[in-house]
């Protein structure tokens, strides 16, 4: 079967830019979220964990398909919903009024997520893996979108709060998309079912990945200003070629799912995040770290999608519910991996939190993948 983008695919892609602009916003925004609301370090980290929250309520919602609106209107109501909620996050000015909004952007955008990755998933059948990989591309484009944006608009009469409003205009061009799409049907996909019964290793792989995800992007800007020795301005910019380096690195897989197996594929991956994480954990200056960051933040961005394509193709379920397994474990991910990192820096260093963390979580994740190829080729072969 070969890759061919329609309509409704392109649909897809510009719904997940919308998600991706409204998942990027609150980091940069949070400096300024502080200083207005004059809140600490701790109530500020709440906004996140509140949006990791929401979205693993939102996946384990869509586990069971028993929501009552469908996939278009599901990601039409989600996406719109979360636009309302970002313009509370960003005009709230206050902790208890913000730090809710984050909770309902989080359950909002994440179910239009999962509808949108599933619909994809369906619309491309045994070439999914590639579809998805690029749809996180449209996602990343989003993540290196955003931070300029807001930058550009702080120095501005409308201040770095118009940013949500300008989040809302993108939300509202992707749901008029959307509702002139025709978007696949669920299809519980019978003839590809191969799961086995008992653990299931493509979420251990999610957690594992997640996690390694988000505790290098959360503390990376800090990481190289603490423990590498570079100045503050240069150390912050530098997370843009963390995100660069995902984008190049979902291009590349998208190409290579093509003609190779996700499996294969993902152990490139791992492969290219085991080769960057020495020069950048060892690193003492700027050129080490970048190229500890381009070759871990390649292979950190194509993991997600590939994983998640591995464990739709294993389900015994829906697309909707494989992917709200995905979502629900993810955010353990998403809180977990940071916090312990965190906790680990504030007992012994930073650098030491990551060593410990970021090589751990890569060795997690190939023995998932190892597991899950076991029960493959049992299954197969049975």
């Amino acid at each position: 079967m070969a890759y061919r983008r329609n309509h409704f695919t392109w649909t897809a892609f510009g719904a997940l830019f919308a998600f991706g602009y409204g998942n990027a916003v609150l980091g940069p925004s949070l400096p300024y979220i502080r200083s207005a609301e004059g809140i600490s370090y701790l109530v500020g980290a709440a906004h996140q964990v509140a949006i990791a929250a929401g979205g693993g309520m939102a996946g384990l919602l869509l586990t069971r398909d028993r929501l009552p609106l469908g996939r278009r209107s599901m990601v039409a109501v989600g996406l719109g919903g979360a636009a309302l909620a970002g313009l509370a996050l960003g005009y709230g000015n206050a902790a208890a009024i913000t730090i809710p909004a984050a909770l309902l952007m989080g359950l909002l955008a994440t179910l239009a997520l999962i509808r949108v990755w599933a619909a994809l998933a369906d619309a491309h059948g045994p070439r999914r893996a590639v579809a998805m990989s690029e749809g996180e591309v449209a996602v990343s484009l989003a993540g290196i979108v955003t931070p300029l944006v807001i930058g550009a608009l702080a120095e501005t009469a409308v201040s770095w709060r118009f940013a949500f409003v300008v989040g809302a205009g993108i939300v509202a061009s992707a749901v008029l998309l959307v509702l002139r799409a025709d978007f696949p049907e669920a299809s519980s996909r019978t003839e590809e079912r191969a799961r086995p019964g008992g653990l299931q290793p493509t979420l251990m792989i999610v957690v594992a990945i997640v996690a390694l995800e988000f505790a290098l992007s959360f503390w990376l800007a800090s990481y190289l200003n603490e423990s590498v020795g570079i100045v503050r301005a240069t150390a912050v910019a530098l997370v843009s070629v963390l995100y660069a380096a995902n984008l190049a690195g979902r291009l590349v897989a998208s190409r290579l799912a093509r003609t190779q197996s996700p499996e294969r594929v993902l152990v490139l991956a791992m492969t290219s995040v085991l080769c960057g994480l020495p020069f950048l954990l060892a690193a003492t200056g700027a050129l080490a770290a970048v190229i500890g960051i381009v070759l871990a933040g390649a292979g950190i961005g194509a993991l997600f999608p590939l994983t998640s394509s591995l464990h739709v193709q294993a389900s015994g379920g829906t697309a909707d519910s494989a992917l709200g397994e995905i979502l629900s474990v993810a955010a353990i991910g998403q809180m977990g991996g940071p916090l312990l990192a965190g906790a680990i820096a504030q007992a012994v260093s930073l650098r030491a939190g990551l060593l410990v963390m970021l090589p751990t979580l890569l060795l997690a994740a190939a023995a998932g993948l190892a597991v899950h190829r076991r029960q493959t080729s049992r299954v197969t072969s049975a």
